[in-house]
């Protein structure tokens, strides 16, 4: 039942996943030769490509409950149509305003995605299975830099086609398929068990009774928590400001990767061909970081660790910017990045059930991806102030070694679990 539960959903939110991740990080690729043709300095890039953290914040609860209320099918193929269209006018920006109000947009359309995503999967994946189904999901990410880059590069050799420049080839050419996908997920996608035709009685009877006594336990325990509890809920807060700090470290460095690869001396195509080397360390190892949380019981514990080696790599690559070597620690702290993402999603469905589970994650999710704007915009404001990648690199390596802390505060001493 597992795996056809799997077949039937991962791939296909996953294919949305890539194209969402894409349409988020192709600004990344696009400043190669998009900020010298505009004129922008690295810190309006940095805050162009974190504007879109503000439209995120802003919507973000709302619009994972309105997925909560009319299903992941409707909900999740509006959006997509939204984000396509606001990826492709990206196109069109000639100043720093546009790119601001643009990028806002998408963050906008975007908002409920994830964290609809991750609700919606309480609706099918019992805990012990949701740490490798997370993964499965996360791991689009890191191959939408080993895709991405090298078809984004290849996107700006059209550079003068029907009088476009190459970076706008990129955004128009990689919006499209989103709004062709949105039409195949309101067709396929089956919003909860009891409606999926390729499950038996039994199978969704059995689906149903551990999802049920998985819930029945939450909401008798002491740790569950009303619906707008949650906000107020110490913990919520406390796995907001870790995945805040998340965000801020591991964004930050995602977005700079082509210019900082394109730093070391490389042209645009080897640039965007080097930049899924990250990507494909990191796809590698997450469903190492997913088996290990899952047998482990244990997300925040894989989060820990999975931070430190965000923290280390960035670290790393402080140090031997602008060395191509640079490259090898940066690839340890995109595996720590995304493997933190994987197990971290676990941990709020522990003590968040139904609609708690909706404002709480959209909460946490809110509050974290602030790291969409923080991270870039640190980034770019200090290599502009420096004159170098570096210090950026170690200001959001301390940022990721603040996570660690915030989790070794919060751990019980007996369980070493999240208690705040």
């Amino acid at each position: 039942m597992a795996k056809k539960i799997w077949l039937r959903i991962i791939p296909l939110i996953t294919g949305v996943f890539f194209f969402s991740y894409l349409d988020r990080v192709n600004i990344g690729f696009a400043a190669v030769t998009m900020n010298r043709a505009l004129g922008f300095s690295n810190a309006v890039f940095g805050a162009g490509a974190g504007a879109f953290a503000i439209g995120y914040a802003l919507f973000g609860i709302p619009s994972t409950l309105i997925l909560h209320r009319v299903g992941a099918r409707l909900w999740i193929s509006c959006m997509m149509i939204g984000w396509g269209v606001c990826s492709a006018l990206t196109a069109l920006v000639t100043t720093p305003m546009q790119l601001y109000v643009v990028r806002m947009a998408l963050g906008l359309c975007e908002a409920g995605f994830i964290p609809g995503v991750i609700f919606y999967f309480t609706h099918w994946f019992p805990n012990q299975y949701r740490g490798r189904a997370l993964s499965s999901f996360y791991s689009i990410g890191p191959l939408g830099l080993l895709i991405g880059g090298p078809a984004s590069s290849a996107l700006q050799s059209l550079n003068g086609a029907w009088g476009l420049a190459g970076w706008q080839w990129l955004f128009v050419v990689e919006a499209l398929p989103t709004v062709f996908l949105a039409v195949a997920i309101y067709v396929l996608l089956v919003d909860r068990p009891s409606s999926a035709h390729w499950l038996s009685a039994t199978e969704k009877q059995m689906l149903g009774d551990m999802l049920s006594s998985e819930h029945a336990g939450i909401l008798s325990s002491k740790t569950a928590v009303s619906p707008w509890q949650g906000i107020r809920n110490a913990r919520v807060w406390a796995l907001a400001m870790v995945y805040l700090c998340i965000g801020t470290s591991g964004i930050g460095a995602v977005f700079f990767l082509p210019l900082m690869i394109k730093s070391m001396g490389f042209s645009v195509r080897t640039t965007g061909l080097l930049a899924g080397l990250p990507g494909i360390a990191a796809a590698l190892a997450l469903p190492l970081w997913g088996i290990w949380r899952d047998r482990s019981g244990r997300g925040e514990l894989v989060v820990g660790f999975a931070c430190c080696a965000i923290a280390l790599g960035l670290s790393g690559a402080a140090v031997l910017m602008p060395s191509p070597w640079a490259l090898l620690p940066i690839s340890v702290a995109m595996m720590g990045f995304y493997g933190s993402l994987a197990a971290f999603w676990t941990v709020p469905s522990t003590f968040l059930v139904g609609a708690s589970a909706a404002v709480g994650i959209g909460f946490i999710n809110v509050v974290g991806n602030l790291g969409n704007f923080t991270g870039p915009a640190l980034l770019g404001a200090a290599a502009d102030q420096w004159g170098k990648y570096s210090t950026g690199l170690w200001l959001l390596a301390a940022i990721a070694a603040t996570a660690v802390a915030i989790l070794v505060a919060g751990a019980d001493s007996r369980t070493k679990r999240v208690v705040l």
